[in-house]
Protein backbone atom coordinates (compact mmCIF):
# COMPACT_ATOMS: atom_id res chain seq x y z
CA UNK A 1 0.00 0.00 0.00
CA UNK A 2 0.92 3.31 -0.56
CA UNK A 3 2.38 5.42 2.32
CA UNK A 4 0.44 8.44 3.32
CA UNK A 5 1.44 9.81 6.09
CA UNK A 6 5.05 9.61 8.10
CA UNK A 7 5.92 10.67 11.40
CA UNK A 8 9.90 10.79 12.07
CA UNK A 9 11.08 11.33 15.83
CA UNK A 10 8.80 13.58 16.20
CA UNK A 11 9.19 15.17 20.00
CA UNK A 12 7.59 18.17 21.38
CA UNK A 13 8.32 19.58 24.50
CA UNK A 14 6.87 22.91 26.34
CA UNK A 15 9.62 24.18 28.69
CA UNK A 16 10.88 20.59 30.69
CA UNK A 17 8.19 19.29 30.23
CA UNK A 18 8.53 16.40 27.65
CA UNK A 19 4.98 15.69 25.74
CA UNK A 20 6.20 13.74 22.94
CA UNK A 21 8.95 11.59 22.95
CA UNK A 22 10.73 9.83 19.58
CA UNK A 23 7.59 9.12 17.60
CA UNK A 24 8.00 7.03 14.52
CA UNK A 25 5.03 6.34 12.32
CA UNK A 26 3.71 5.39 9.24
CA UNK A 27 0.30 5.48 7.48
CA UNK A 28 -0.58 3.90 4.68
CA UNK A 29 -3.38 5.71 1.93
CA UNK A 30 -7.07 4.20 3.08
CA UNK A 31 -5.82 2.96 6.46
CA UNK A 32 -7.57 3.47 9.78
CA UNK A 33 -5.48 3.96 12.36
CA UNK A 34 -6.76 4.05 16.30
CA UNK A 35 -4.76 5.72 18.70
CA UNK A 36 -5.54 4.59 22.54
CA UNK A 37 -3.68 5.40 25.81
CA UNK A 38 -5.01 6.85 29.28
CA UNK A 39 -5.48 10.06 29.64
CA UNK A 40 -2.44 12.44 29.54
CA UNK A 41 -0.42 10.32 27.23
CA UNK A 42 0.40 12.39 24.10
CA UNK A 43 -2.72 11.18 22.06
CA UNK A 44 -4.14 14.70 21.36
CA UNK A 45 -0.71 16.02 21.15
CA UNK A 46 0.09 14.21 18.53
CA UNK A 47 -2.64 14.57 16.18
CA UNK A 48 -1.87 18.27 16.80
CA UNK A 49 1.72 17.95 15.59
CA UNK A 50 0.43 15.95 12.78
CA UNK A 51 -1.90 18.33 12.00
CA UNK A 52 0.35 21.35 12.22
CA UNK A 53 -1.79 22.57 15.33
CA UNK A 54 1.43 22.33 17.31
CA UNK A 55 4.94 23.42 17.13
CA UNK A 56 7.67 20.51 16.79
CA UNK A 57 10.63 20.37 18.83
CA UNK A 58 11.92 17.89 16.94
CA UNK A 59 11.52 15.72 13.46
CA UNK A 60 8.87 15.71 10.93
CA UNK A 61 5.97 15.20 9.61
CA UNK A 62 5.72 14.26 5.94
CA UNK A 63 1.64 14.00 3.76
CA UNK A 64 2.25 12.36 0.40
CA UNK A 65 5.84 13.08 0.98
CA UNK A 66 5.62 16.93 1.41
CA UNK A 67 6.10 18.76 4.74
CA UNK A 68 2.82 19.35 6.13
CA UNK A 69 1.85 22.74 6.52
CA UNK A 70 -1.15 24.25 8.40
CA UNK A 71 -4.01 25.63 5.98
CA UNK A 72 -2.50 23.17 2.80
CA UNK A 73 -5.60 20.75 2.40
CA UNK A 74 -3.32 17.84 3.46
CA UNK A 75 -4.93 17.27 6.47
CA UNK A 76 -8.57 17.60 8.79
CA UNK A 77 -9.40 17.58 12.35
CA UNK A 78 -12.58 16.89 14.06
CA UNK A 79 -12.17 18.03 17.60
CA UNK A 80 -13.96 17.12 20.66
CA UNK A 81 -16.10 20.42 20.79
CA UNK A 82 -17.52 20.89 17.22
CA UNK A 83 -15.99 24.38 16.88
CA UNK A 84 -19.39 25.88 15.02
CA UNK A 85 -20.41 29.57 14.58
CA UNK A 86 -23.52 29.89 16.34
CA UNK A 87 -24.60 32.41 14.17
CA UNK A 88 -24.27 30.28 11.60
CA UNK A 89 -26.36 27.79 9.79
CA UNK A 90 -25.28 23.81 9.25
CA UNK A 91 -25.16 24.65 6.13
CA UNK A 92 -22.90 28.07 6.58
CA UNK A 93 -20.53 26.53 8.93
CA UNK A 94 -20.13 23.96 6.63
CA UNK A 95 -19.42 26.54 3.30
CA UNK A 96 -17.69 29.65 4.90
CA UNK A 97 -14.75 28.13 5.30
CA UNK A 98 -14.70 27.04 1.80
CA UNK A 99 -15.31 30.87 0.81
CA UNK A 100 -12.49 32.10 3.12
CA UNK A 101 -10.15 29.74 3.23
CA UNK A 102 -10.07 28.16 -0.72
CA UNK A 103 -11.78 31.51 -2.20
CA UNK A 104 -14.70 29.28 -3.70
CA UNK A 105 -17.83 31.09 -5.08
CA UNK A 106 -21.09 31.21 -2.73
CA UNK A 107 -23.06 29.18 -5.11
CA UNK A 108 -20.73 26.50 -5.27
CA UNK A 109 -19.31 26.26 -1.40
CA UNK A 110 -23.10 26.15 -1.07
CA UNK A 111 -23.70 22.99 -3.13
CA UNK A 112 -20.70 21.38 -1.21
CA UNK A 113 -21.91 21.81 1.26
CA UNK A 114 -25.45 20.38 1.33
CA UNK A 115 -23.67 17.36 -0.25
CA UNK A 116 -21.48 16.95 2.44
CA UNK A 117 -24.39 17.23 4.93
CA UNK A 118 -25.95 14.79 2.87
CA UNK A 119 -22.88 12.24 3.22
CA UNK A 120 -23.60 12.77 7.13
CA UNK A 121 -27.67 12.31 7.22
CA UNK A 122 -28.24 16.22 7.87
CA UNK A 123 -29.31 17.69 4.41
CA UNK A 124 -32.81 18.48 6.35
CA UNK A 125 -31.19 20.38 8.91
CA UNK A 126 -29.03 22.52 6.85
CA UNK A 127 -31.25 25.53 7.43
CA UNK A 128 -30.87 24.76 11.13
CA UNK A 129 -28.29 26.74 13.55
CA UNK A 130 -26.10 24.84 16.15
CA UNK A 131 -28.16 26.24 18.99
CA UNK A 132 -31.25 24.15 17.44
CA UNK A 133 -29.19 20.41 17.06
CA UNK A 134 -28.47 17.71 19.45
CA UNK A 135 -24.99 17.26 20.42
CA UNK A 136 -24.11 14.77 17.78
CA UNK A 137 -25.98 16.63 14.93
CA UNK A 138 -23.50 19.34 15.64
CA UNK A 139 -20.59 16.82 15.87
CA UNK A 140 -21.66 15.65 12.13
CA UNK A 141 -21.89 19.17 11.19
CA UNK A 142 -18.30 19.56 11.92
CA UNK A 143 -17.30 16.29 10.03
CA UNK A 144 -19.06 17.43 7.01
CA UNK A 145 -17.06 20.67 7.81
CA UNK A 146 -14.21 19.03 7.15
CA UNK A 147 -14.75 16.78 4.43
CA UNK A 148 -16.04 19.90 2.33
CA UNK A 149 -12.20 20.17 2.34
CA UNK A 150 -11.21 17.16 0.41
CA UNK A 151 -8.07 16.53 2.90
CA UNK A 152 -6.38 13.44 2.39
CA UNK A 153 -6.00 12.80 6.34
CA UNK A 154 -8.85 13.30 8.46
CA UNK A 155 -8.03 13.09 12.58
CA UNK A 156 -10.61 12.90 14.76
CA UNK A 157 -9.84 14.15 18.58
CA UNK A 158 -11.97 12.19 20.75
CA UNK A 159 -14.71 12.94 18.49
CA UNK A 160 -17.82 11.19 21.08
CA UNK A 161 -16.76 12.26 24.37
CA UNK A 162 -18.57 14.86 25.15
CA UNK A 163 -21.72 12.81 23.95
CA UNK A 164 -24.31 10.54 25.74
CA UNK A 165 -24.41 6.93 24.43
CA UNK A 166 -26.89 7.30 22.04
CA UNK A 167 -25.45 10.48 20.35
CA UNK A 168 -21.88 8.82 20.22
CA UNK A 169 -23.74 5.62 18.33
CA UNK A 170 -25.11 8.28 15.70
CA UNK A 171 -21.49 9.99 15.27
CA UNK A 172 -19.46 6.41 15.32
CA UNK A 173 -21.65 5.13 12.39
CA UNK A 174 -20.53 8.18 10.34
CA UNK A 175 -17.11 7.76 11.12
CA UNK A 176 -17.48 3.71 9.82
CA UNK A 177 -19.15 4.56 7.02
CA UNK A 178 -16.05 6.89 5.78
CA UNK A 179 -13.77 4.26 6.72
CA UNK A 180 -15.51 1.82 4.68
CA UNK A 181 -15.18 4.06 1.93
CA UNK A 182 -11.54 3.81 2.22
CA UNK A 183 -10.92 7.67 3.44
CA UNK A 184 -7.41 7.52 5.56
CA UNK A 185 -7.77 8.25 9.40
CA UNK A 186 -6.02 8.96 12.70
CA UNK A 187 -8.92 8.22 15.66
CA UNK A 188 -8.29 9.05 19.06
CA UNK A 189 -11.11 7.70 21.12
CA UNK A 190 -12.14 5.70 24.77
CA UNK A 191 -14.28 3.54 22.82
CA UNK A 192 -12.23 0.11 22.74
CA UNK A 193 -15.26 -1.73 20.93
CA UNK A 194 -15.40 1.14 18.34
CA UNK A 195 -10.96 0.88 17.56
CA UNK A 196 -11.33 -2.38 17.91
CA UNK A 197 -13.92 -2.83 15.00
CA UNK A 198 -13.30 0.00 12.72
CA UNK A 199 -9.57 0.02 12.83
CA UNK A 200 -7.08 -1.62 10.46
CA UNK A 201 -3.75 -0.65 13.27
CA UNK A 202 -3.66 0.42 16.80
CA UNK A 203 -1.07 2.08 18.66
CA UNK A 204 -0.95 2.55 22.45
CA UNK A 205 0.46 5.31 23.80
CA UNK A 206 1.98 5.89 27.52
CA UNK A 207 3.84 8.74 28.59
CA UNK A 208 4.08 10.50 25.21
CA UNK A 209 5.58 7.45 23.98
CA UNK A 210 4.29 4.71 21.31
CA UNK A 211 4.31 1.07 23.30
CA UNK A 212 2.65 -1.07 21.06
CA UNK A 213 2.02 -0.41 17.41
CA UNK A 214 0.09 -3.51 15.93
CA UNK A 215 -3.07 -4.70 13.91
CA UNK A 216 -5.96 -4.64 16.45
CA UNK A 217 -6.17 -8.29 16.83
CA UNK A 218 -2.84 -8.35 18.44
CA UNK A 219 -3.41 -4.91 20.35
CA UNK A 220 -6.81 -6.13 21.63
CA UNK A 221 -6.92 -9.79 21.36
CA UNK A 222 -3.50 -10.83 21.94
CA UNK A 223 -1.95 -8.16 24.40
CA UNK A 224 1.59 -8.96 25.13
CA UNK A 225 2.91 -5.41 27.02
CA UNK A 226 1.77 -5.76 30.73
CA UNK A 227 0.99 -1.94 30.69
CA UNK A 228 -1.44 -2.24 27.66
CA UNK A 229 -3.27 -5.37 29.23
CA UNK A 230 -3.86 -3.60 32.64
CA UNK A 231 -5.43 -0.47 30.39
CA UNK A 232 -8.06 -3.01 28.56
CA UNK A 233 -8.60 -4.72 31.74
CA UNK A 234 -9.93 -1.08 33.24
CA UNK A 235 -11.73 -0.54 30.60
CA UNK A 236 -13.20 -3.82 30.43
CA UNK A 237 -13.95 -3.52 33.95
CA UNK A 238 -15.26 -0.32 33.84
CA UNK A 239 -17.49 -1.65 31.50
CA UNK A 240 -18.93 -3.99 33.07
CA UNK A 241 -19.58 -2.30 36.22
CA UNK A 242 -22.02 0.30 34.19
CA UNK A 243 -23.14 -2.75 32.71
CA UNK A 244 -24.51 -4.11 35.99
CA UNK A 245 -25.11 -0.90 37.26
CA UNK A 246 -27.58 -0.18 34.49
CA UNK A 247 -29.12 -3.52 34.98
CA UNK A 248 -29.99 -2.59 38.56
Amino acid sequence: MTELLRVTRLERRVGDHEILRNIDLSVARGEVLGIIGPSGSGKSSLLRCIAGLDPLSGGSVTVEGKLARPGDGAVGMVFQNFALWPHLSAEENVAMPLRVARKTGREEARAIARRMLDRVGLAALAERKPATLSGGQQQRVAIARTLAARPRLILFDEPTASLDPELTTEVLDVIRDLAREGLTMLVVSHEMGFIAGVATRALFMEAGRVLVDGSTAEVFTHPREDRLRRFLDSYLSRVAWRAAEAAQ
